[in-house]
């Protein structure tokens, strides 16, 4: 029999939410516990909701996964972004409970009980949290999980992977740059410019330095990152591959983010680099390593390549399917966007105040000299 410390947790966060739907399920004597909603819906903080058998009103379970390879935790900011998002739903929770992989924190649990105090000062749901030690014990608390729990955690301890970005993360944030040109129509009195010999002068510098075009640029609206696939089972895996896809959530994908050529124009996406292959017209693509045996504990990361996201604040959900000899899995990982929109400014004098405006441009790629 595996010993409860021996328990590893769930590869993904989907398989997560399973088992804490299945364990508070046995633990509320829930048969008709749910998850809330499917993927891609506003769920207000709430992954799984029921009625204990013996208590009046819905309880709610909101499950994050953690990265067991990277030690990240839980942080105060999440809870407190979770607890605003679950007073929204319907109808009012009576309890809020986290379950986390990640290890247990004393500064954490404090945090949650403060929360706590205060949510039912204000007549709110309660607040509780359980770490991955702490699910641990109430599966083997409870049986019917405990069984179900332990068949699993042996097919995974035989074959099993962790698919994350590079450096074992599986959520990635990311800060584009675009520029948006915004032109100033004036006067030479509103300018605040001197005469019509500097004006010339700056023109003519202006138009000098618009004519100097480098040979190599860098479009830093492409972001460029890295999979890396973790082998957490106790067999290798042969010939596998990894399959991807941005679900057309971003506008371009290429092998780069530089252009060595004398146009400044957008770059266009290219279908290969080494280990990976890049589908333009779907925006997926594969990774497929050389090495075709990734052995017990030992992870491969590929390639660079980069991505143009669109120019706004949003995620991006990105579905993995990972093939082998003789297994396969599949998970979901998120990139959430933080666009730079830097403002160009632009001069154009006119001769009448009427004239005198501002006008905004379109948002544009942020297309740089090369640094040698």
């Amino acid at each position: 029999m595996i010993a409860p410390t021996e328990l590893r947790p769930p590869s993904n966060w989907q398989d997560f939410e399973t088992l804490c739907k299945k364990l508070w399920g046995e633990i509320w004597k829930c048969p008709e516990i749910k998850k809330n909603g499917r993927n891609g819906q506003n769920q207000h903080g709430v992954d799984v909701y029921g009625e204990p058998f013996d208590k009046a009103g819905y309880y709610a379970i909101q499950c994050k996964g953690k990265n067991n390879y990277t030690h990240k935790q839980f942080t105060e900011e999440e809870i407190t972004e979770e607890i605003e998002k679950a007073k929204l739903f319907e109808p009012p929770l009576i309890k809020l409970y986290f379950a986390t992989t990640a290890v247990k924190n004393a500064k954490i649990e404090a945090f949650v009980r403060k929360k706590n105090v205060e949510n039912k000062a204000k007549r709110l749901f309660g607040v509780d949290i359980f770490s991955w030690e702490d699910i641990v014990e109430l599966i083997d608390e409870n049986k019917q999980t405990h069984d179900w729990y332990l068949k699993h955690q042996n097919f995974k301890t035989s074959r099993s992977v962790a698919v994350t970005f590079q450096n074992g993360i599986e959520e990635l944030t990311i800060e584009p740059q675009f520029k948006k040109r915004r032109t100033h129509y004036r006067t030479e009195e509103s300018s605040g410019l001197l005469s019509m010999k500097n004006r010339s002068k700056l023109q003519t510098i202006y138009m000098a330095a618009s004519m100097h075009i480098s040979e190599t640029t860098v479009n830093l609206s492409y972001c460029g990152f890295n999979f890396q696939i973790y082998n957490t089972g106790d067999e290798p895996m042969e010939e596998y591959k990894l399959l991807f896809d941005f679900n057309k959530e971003i506008k371009y994908i290429s092998k780069t983010n530089i252009k060595s050529n004398n146009l400044l124009s957008e770059i266009m996406p290219i279908r290969y680099v080494p280990d990976v292959y890049l589908d333009e017209n779907a925006l997926a693509g594969e990774v497929i390593p050389q090495k075709k045996i990734l052995v017990s504990e030992d992870a491969f990361t590929s390639e660079e390549f980069f991505i143009k996201p669109f120019p706004k604040d949003y995620e991006i959900k990105v579905k993995w399917k990972l093939i082998s000899k003789n297994f396969k899995d599949k998970g979901q990982l998120k990139i959430i966007v933080k666009p730079q929109i830097i403002d160009i400014p632009c001069n154009v004098f006119v001769d009448d105040m009427p004239n005198v405006a501002i006008k905004e441009g379109n948002i544009e790629d942020m297309v740089v000299n090369k640094k040698d």
